[in-house]
């Protein structure tokens, strides 16, 4: 308990939580009891780092649900909420689940890259303001949308990527049609097919939306409406989010038909 106590106030430093708004020790103790699990990472006796899952059940299937992971601010990059998630996700087989879910904010792309190139998840389900109104530090200011990735635990791609295979997007952006995009004036384009059929679209989101919530919220907020309206139509035609590449200046979600992943 005293370690679930202490991570009240890292969740308070990554996300700049309010006391309402961060999960309990009594609840995370109680997942623990009721097959999740808490894991944490520490350095010289201190908690820099968590992952909080719970049981939950899919269709005909039981996953455990990924619900928090955070690095302390100061100690991100350096693979700790790798080394993280692959803890989480031995003990996930240990245990007998075959796939961990989570939700995460699409319009960080960091967080994207993370998880779909990192890690090897895939993304098939799309929340529109799933949190309601948020006011933490990091997501003030836009809807609470979030995209569900799904980690495959026992997959060849996500086994490779856990052995140290090179993480990066295994499709090129100029095999992709543009549906959201910068374009070379700098105005922002969104685009709908009548009809999406073409092997592989591609969706544009923000190098750094901390970035471009400072300097201008109303961009923020239009891009992040374009970006629901492509995402929820392909999703609905058959699409899944499958790469993700991240650039300096650039970053896109790549959406291919469900039938590519299973060739």
């Amino acid at each position: 308990m005293r370690d679930l106590v202490a991570l009240v106030d890292l969740q308070k430093d990554v996300w700049g939580m309010g006391d309402h708004e961060c999960t309990s020790p009594h609840t995370m103790k109680a997942a623990t009891v009721a097959g999740g699990s808490v894991m944490g990472a520490e350095a010289d006796g201190r908690l820099i780092g968590f992952c909080f899952g719970i049981a939950a059940k899919r269709g005909g299937e039981v996953w455990l649900w990924s619900h928090m992971t955070a690095v302390h601010p100061e100690l991100q990059n350096a693979g700790i909420g790798f080394a993280l998630k692959q803890a989480q996700r031995e003990w996930a087989l240990a245990n007998g689940y075959r796939v961990i879910a989570w939700t995460f904010d699409p319009m960080q792309a960091g967080n994207a890259n993370f998880n779909l190139n990192r890690l090897g998840a895939t993304a098939r389900v799309y929340y529109v303001n799933h949190y309601g109104t948020m006011q933490d530090d990091l997501n003030a200011g836009l809807a609470s949308d979030r995209l569900e990735a799904q980690w495959q635990l026992d997959n060849r791609r996500v086994l490779e990527l856990a052995r140290g295979a090179g993480a990066g997007p295994r499709i090129a952006i100029s095999e992709a049609t543009k549906l959201v995009f910068v374009d070379d004036s700098g105005a922002l384009q969104s685009e709908r097919p009548a009809s999406p059929d073409e092997a592989l679209y591609a969706i544009e989101v923000p190098a750094s939306i901390a970035a471009l919530k400072a300097e201008n919220m109303e961009r923020a907020q239009t891009w992040q409406l374009h970006m629901r309206d492509a995402i929820t139509a392909l999703l609905g035609a058959g699409y899944h989010v499958s790469d993700f590449l991240r650039g300096d200046r650039s970053s896109w979600y790549l959406m291919s038909r469900e039938a590519a992943a299973s060739a």
